[in-house]
């Protein structure tokens, strides 16, 4: 398990940072259009230079990468239902992204804000269990057919 949890660690650092570059190169060209931001100026307004924001912001989104990769684990658990491994992704993945995405400065914990924040997630979600749900049923009747013409 610990090799488990080595790999979804150093793949989630990878992948948070490469996806975190790729969308503030976007973020860039949609607002700033000139000049490179790699933070939000909320974010920038904690160093007291680039070089250090940027610094910030790969640990920032290494750190998001490793959430959202370790929590992956959770969908491994066979014995659990899709709904619950779901729920629990949700939960784990929604209770550290928050913060992060607040000290970020991509969200804040006004109430208006908050509210659009936790929908937007829960509607990627209800997405998530039913793709995950799809593949479940695609699975068992793939088992099925194969136990039908074998038996």
């Amino acid at each position: 398990m610990m090799k488990k949890i080595a790999a979804c660690l150093g793949i989630g650092i990878v992948f948070g940072t490469f996806i975190g570059l790729i969308l503030s190169v976007f973020a860039s060209l949609a607002y700033s259009q000139s000049e490179y931001m790699p933070v939000s100026p909320a974010f920038m307004s904690y160093f007291s230079n680039e070089i250090q924001a940027m610094l910030g912001a790969i640990a920032l989104w290494s750190a998001i990468g490793s959430i959202f990769s370790l929590a992956s684990l959770f969908y491994s658990q066979t014995d659990w239902s899709v709904t619950k491994m779901t729920l629990v992704h949700f939960s784990v993945t929604y209770l550290t992204f928050l913060p992060l995405a607040t000290i970020a400065g991509w969200t804040s914990l006004k109430l208006g804000t908050l509210l659009g924040f936790t929908l937007t997630f829960l509607f990627i979600y209800v997405i998530i269990w039913f793709v995950a749900m799809l593949r479940v049923k695609k699975e068992l009747d793939a088992l099925n057919k194969y136990l039908q013409d074998n038996s």
